[in-house]
Formats: structure tokens, sequence, C-alpha cells
């Protein structure tokens, strides 16, 4: 039996189809996990596989699917070309539906400038389930890539006593080097997270008068205070819970500016439906007269 000859349009065609699988099957990976700020502070893994091999995963598909789809067009130009010029003619006499088609197109486009229902939903759906990830408090960083800082850089913001921080992660089991040490490094000497170590030092943190209800808060305070601490997936019901805030207050400042707000609504989402930021509606609440511009 003679074995057949190498086929270059069968060769590509297989790696289209399979780097066309792989792309939906990432694609899918990608819409569910948690954001990346939550998925690096918890070590996020799905299938033994972390955020940044999955994206990883994602983009080398899409290239193999590029580079194939490329050689699929060569290998068959001229069939291409005869059925796109038959395809073309018979698109003149079909108008109705290449008129349809082509608003379609542009629906789809323009729902993604804009935001339009009801394309929307399945983003609004993606962020739901990526804020469904956080099922507590501690799944939160205390700021944007709290696992990338130096353990003296993170005790210095969070407000802990240096020393005594190395000290009880050293006797937790953490491998600590030095005080310039990474978060994410001392947590992959024990196989566990920033958030994991975190936990172990948090009781040294020293509490911050007035966060929930002395002091004076400024605009200035709130940016410096909740800038990237991931406030925006917060509700209004868990802000005026953890804040120890007056309810009927909060919801009066939000009516001033003409929001209409409940408890389950999301910092993120009345900011995106009011063309403002979380920390300007944050500022509103805390701030006395404070106007969002």
């Amino acid at each position: 039996m003679n074995e057949k000859n190498w086929s270059g349009r069968a060769f590509t065609s297989l790696c289209s189809l399979a780097s066309f699988i792989l792309l939906c099957f990432t694609g899918i990976i990608l819409y569910i996990e948690p954001h990346g700020r939550v998925a690096y502070w918890i070590k996020w893994h799905f299938l033994s596989l972390e955020k940044d091999q999955w994206g990883n995963i994602h983009i080398y598909a899409g290239l193999l699917f590029l580079v194939s789809g490329g050689f699929h067009i060569y290998y068959n130009w001229k069939p291409l070309i005869n059925y796109l010029s038959k395809k073309i003619e018979s698109a003149l006499r079909y108008k109705r539906e290449l008129m349809i088609s082509s608003i379609i197109f542009i629906w789809v486009a323009v729902s993604g400038i804009w935001s339009l229902p009801p394309l929307v939903y399945v983003s609004d759906l993606c962020e739901a389930i990526k804020n469904s990830w956080v099922t507590s408090p501690e799944f939160e960083p205390p700021f944007g890539h709290a696992e990338l800082v130096s353990l003296q850089t993170f005790c210095k913001k969070q407000r802990i006593p240096l020393d005594q921080a190395m000290l009880e992660l050293r006797n937790a089991g953490f491998k600590v080097d030095s005080p310039k040490s990474r978060l994410i490094d001392i947590a992959e000497s024990k196989g566990t997270s920033g958030m994991g170590v975190y936990e172990v030092i948090k009781k040294l943190e020293a509490k911050s008068e007035g966060v929930k209800t002395g002091g004076t808060w400024t605009a200035e305070r709130v940016e410096e205070t909740f800038s990237g601490t991931g406030l925006g997936n917060q509700t209004i019901g868990q802000i005026i819970k953890e804040m120890e805030l007056n309810p009927g207050k909060v919801y009066q400042r939000l009516k001033a500016i003409d929001i209409e707000a409940k408890d389950e609504d999301r910092l993120k989402s009345l900011a995106d439906k009011h063309n403002t930021t979380p920390i300007k509606l944050m500022t509103t609440i805390l701030v006395e007269d404070s106007q969002i511009e």
C-alpha cells in the first residue's frame, strides 16, 4: 500500500478547524473567569491552568487560526475568487437580504461601541459571572496588583508592622528572604496566593481611624483610599453596612444628582449608567455638597 502524498490543503484545513475549536473553548473560559485583580490575588485556576496561561493559549490559537487561514486562502485562491464572484453576482439579486445582513452587521458594531441592548446583556452577563467569584470581601485585593508589590511596600500601605509581619509569616511556614520579597513570591513558597499571605498578617493591621464614621472625608481622601481597591464591584448596601453609613443620607445624596439607587446596585453599574466613575459616586456619598463633574 503506497503512502499518500502530503496534502497542504488538508493540513491547513485541519489546523484551521483545531484552532477554531480551541479559540471557542478558551473564549468561554476567558468569558467566565474572574477579573484580573481577583484572579491574580486568589491565584485562580481552571483545569490546573491559571489566567495568564488560558490567555496565552487563546492568543496562540488565534495566531494559528490566522496563519492557517492565510495558507488556506493561498491553496484555494482560484476556486475562492470564482466562488466569491458568483456569490457577489447572486447577492446583487438578493438586495433585501443584503440590506438586512448589512444592517445587522452595523447594529452589532454600534451596539459594541455604545453598549446598546439587547447585545449589552451579553456583556452584563459576563460582568455578573466574573463578579460572582467574589464570595467574600477577602477575595478583593486591598489595592490593584497587591500581590506584585514587596512585603515592605504592602505593609506600609496596609499599616502593618514589617518586623512582626515577617515573623508571623515565617512562623506560618512561608519563606521570606527579605522585606523586598514580593507577596507573590512569598505565597509561592507555600503554594498559596497573595490572599493567603494577607490572611496571616491581616490581624496586625492598624485600624485606620475615621475610615468608617469618624474623620472628615474629602474628594482627595476618597480617591487615595479607594483607588485600585475594586470599589466598583461593591453594592450600595455593602458600602452602607461596611462603613456604617446612614442609608437615608446616602440615597438622598445620590438622588440630589438624579441617581435612583437600590441596595443591590453595584457602584460600577451605576457609574456606567450615569457616565461617571465609581470614585466620583463614592465622593458624592461621603463628601457633603460634592457634585459629579
